[in-house]
């Protein structure tokens, strides 16, 4: 095959997102999104295992660091984001050169950001960390772990980037493959290197980050050696890769979405981080399970969300309103019942969930109540990353800002201001469901709004 015949088939798959059935297409892009979501979170969760053998300060620290690591790919993903919202568009609307425009200027983007990031936090490093909850007892784990990850902070941005670039254009396979195979090196990797295995050193908390770097090395070379061969339908101009004004503009007028709503999820959690400290390591520990065991529900929620973006942005452009329909309904309902049975799963066996991560009885007496009060959110988080995903798809910059970050930032920070406060450590844990049943509210009224001034039909089907 030539490199011209590649490129047409490669736009031949980018077109049937605008031919095949809804249901078929979701499953073709959200599936493979899905399980490298779910891995990712794996790992994470794997880590803090492997950490929580280390002791209830290493399983903390992993907490501290989380808002942190939350930020490093929050910038990533608002470059990933926004160019797939533009190239999926523009594919849509036939306008293939601004997809490749849209492709090389994100490439420099992460070039320019990674650099700056780097530099600023690695000069920082400490006082961040200590702003984030992390006591004398704590700090040493939590700097070990971060100096390592923001140190590969680059390759985290470039995965990220490329994993989107490769989805977007129809590839929704080979993109979540690299995922998958990164996160797959790393759940080998990391008990090696945390505990020392064979010839290996044991590196304690490190280690679980330096698994991690090598995993995302993997997942990169793969996409680079696909992008390589020339089968992409990307043509990589020199002066494509010049960040042009106009369009940085429309990449981050989508893309800052993301960005804020991860930026306010770190801005949260650093809170929460804070107030859980104030009660003792222990309920800092809790919190950071919590967060993990959320992750898992999330990534599903997530995966969906990275599927529908691209079939909405193409579909939009093309005018195709009663299949942007179709795809949001399937995808709202889709990710409700997969919160719900998480409910169910968290409610009936929130101690053993909790022993897996540690046994100190403490631990286990505050923990299942935490998990019971947090658990409730489960109903709605996925709803709210579909619908901020189909804002984020038809390119809408300040309905798709607002619904982003309206969990984090809106509700959840004034909850964990008051609630604490009021109710005190079951206050922190209520928080989260309350400020997640005001955002849904939030959010189905003004998707609502959109869709009748945009004239799309709420449909289950299309025809």
């Amino acid at each position: 095959m030539t490199a011209g015949d590649a490129k047409a088939t490669g736009y031949d798959r980018s077109e049937a997102m605008g031919r095949e059935a809804i249901p078929k297409l979701l499953l073709r892009f959200s599936v493979p999104a899905i399980i490298a979501a779910e891995t990712a979170a794996g790992y994470n969760l794997f880590d803090a295992i492997w950490c929580g053998r280390l002791g209830t300060e290493a399983l903390a620290a992993l907490t501290v660091a989380g808002p942190l690591m939350v930020i490093y790919r929050a910038i990533g993903s608002g470059i990933g984001v926004g160019a797939a919202s533009l190239i999926a568009r523009s594919l849509g609307a036939g306008k293939k050169e601004e997809a490749n425009r849209a492709a090389g200027c994100s490439i420099s983007l992460f070039f320019i950001l990674s650099g700056l990031v780097t530099i600023i936090c690695l000069m920082n490093l400490e006082t961040l960390l200590r702003l984030f909850g992390a006591d004398d007892s704590v700090l040493p784990f939590a700097e070990s772990y971060m100096l390592v990850e923001t140190y590969s902070l680059a390759l985290d941005f470039f995965l990220v980037v490329l994993v989107d670039l490769v989805r977007v254009e129809g590839r929704p396979m080979l993109a979540n493959a690299s995922m998958i195979t990164a996160s797959i090196t790393d759940l080998i990797w990391s008990p090696i290197l945390v505990f020392g295995i064979g010839p290996f050193p044991a590196l304690g908390i490190a280690g679980a980050a330096l698994g991690t770097t090598i995993g995302r090395g993997i997942g990169v070379s793969v996409l680079l050696i696909y992008l390589g061969l020339g089968k992409s339908i990307y043509q990589f101009k020199p002066s494509y890769f010049l960040p042009n004004l106009k369009t940085v503009t429309e990449i981050y007028g989508v893309g800052i979405s993301q960005t804020v709503r991860a930026s306010g999820a770190s801005i949260s959690q650093i809170l929460a981080s804070r107030v859980a400290a104030s009660f003792g390591v222990i309920p800092l520990a809790v919190l950071g399970v919590l967060m993990k065991v959320n992750m898992i529900v999330f990534a599903f929620c997530i995966g969906i969300g990275q599927g529908m973006l691209p079939l909405v942005a193409y579909n939009f452009a093309a005018q195709k309103k009663e299949r942007v329909g179709e795809l949001v309904v399937k995808a709202g309902l889709t990710s409700t019942v997969w919160g719900a049975l998480w409910w169910v799963v968290a409610t009936l066996f929130s101690t053993q969930v909790m022993s897996v991560f540690s046994t100190a009885p403490d631990f286990l007496t505050g923990g299942p109540p935490a998990l019971h009060m947090f658990a409730l959110g489960f109903f709605t988080i996925g709803l709210q990353q579909n619908l901020s995903a189909f804002f984020q798809g038809i390119g809408k910059a300040v309905p798709s800002l607002v619904v982003a970050s309206s969990r984090h930032i809106i509700f959840l920070i004034p909850c964990l201001l008051i609630m604490p406060s009021i109710f005190g450590l079951a206050g922190l844990w209520a928080a989260y469901p309350v400020a997640d049943a005001l955002s849904v509210v939030l959010t189905l009224a003004w998707t609502g709004i959109a869709f009748r001034s945009l004239e799309i039909p709420f449909r289950l089907r299309s025809t």
